[in-house]
């Protein structure tokens, strides 16, 4: 790439990489002046639609160069780079770029705050091209997801997929995301893992699934505090759920004694496919009567 940047011939470019559509450098090293070629190069070929530069150490100035082509990419991951506030600033600008060809913007763990996703929050009310949206592992805080909630509200938002794991969310913070998806109906996939919601959080959640215009299909619950008496209300309010294929409670706090209430949720979510429960704290019997229920309902899988 270096070459065909020195080369400055873009029939050169477009015939040597031809019709790649993916470029992966996840895990390489890339400096400023690599960030600038490789924005030269993809300017040039317009077959590119996946960019991975996750864990490429990158940084503002290397975004910076970046920035001109970024909008181009139909797919394109940065998670695990130091680019902070400012970083996440730049590749906002990409997503107000009138021909913004983005729908896959992953950004787990690049040092986001609250205090940025206003940025990121107010591209998002004007882009409507971004399907997944990943934010897992940034510094969020309540305040930081009561952003992002706001651009769930908007009626023209697309998001399909949305990831905010482990983003210091809490059963506080967790009624303004619950209130925007009760609003929004393009949501199918949501991972929530990791957050200190507790049974009270998590009774907001499921509250959204209540609703029938909710699309909300999979949605993963794993390492939030949840105990007997919170997935005893979690059967009781998602008991009329018809969307859901997938839940996932893994390594929560849950014994024997929600069993039975486990049991009758299985069986009345009508398109339920899958449950995670392992890393929960069931004894062989209770394991035992939670798997017992793929044999009544073909295509279920319970995993312990």
């Amino acid at each position: 790439m270096h070459y065909l940047f020195e080369s400055q011939s873009p029939v050169l470019a477009q015939q040597t990489l031809g019709s790649v559509e993916t470029l992966s450098f996840s895990g390489l090293g890339l400096t400023p002046i690599d960030c600038a070629v490789l924005s030269h190069v993809i300017r040039l070929c317009d077959t590119i639609k996946d960019l991975d530069l996750e864990s490429c150490h990158i940084q503002c100035e290397g975004l910076q160069r970046l920035g001109p082509a970024l909008h181009k990419c139909q797919c394109l991951r940065l998670g695990d780079n130091d680019l902070g506030d400012s970083g996440v600033k730049l590749a906002s600008a990409a997503l107000r770029h009138p021909d913004c060809k983005i729908h896959t913007l992953r950004l787990e763990r690049v040092g986001l705050t609250d205090s940025g996703a206003e940025d990121l929050v107010s591209a998002l009310s004007t882009n409507h091209t971004v399907t997944w949206l990943d934010l897992s592992g940034n510094k969020l805080g309540n305040s930081g997801v009561k952003l992002v909630s706001a651009a769930l509200r908007n009626p023209d938002c697309k998001i399909q997929r949305l990831r905010l794991m482990d983003v210091g969310l809490t059963d506080s913070g967790a009624e303004d995301l619950v209130s925007a998806l009760s609003t929004n109906h393009t949501v199918t996939l949501l991972w929530l893992s990791g957050n200190k919601l507790g049974d009270s959080g998590v009774k907001l959640v499921s509250a959204a699934l209540t609703n029938p215009d909710c699309k909300i299909q999979r949605l993963w619950l794993m390492d939030v505090g949840l105990t007997d008496s919170g997935a005893e209300d979690l059967v009781s309010t998602l008991s009329t759920n018809r969307s859901l294929t997938g839940l996932y409670l893994t390594d929560n706090s849950l014994t024997d004694r929600c069993v039975p209430a486990l049991r009758q949720l299985i069986l009345n979510l009508p398109r339920l496919e899958q449950i995670k429960l392992e890393g929960n704290k069931f004894s062989a019997t209770g394991e035992k009567k939670l798997r017992s229920l793929q044999e009544r309902r073909p295509g279920l899988s319970v995993d312990m």
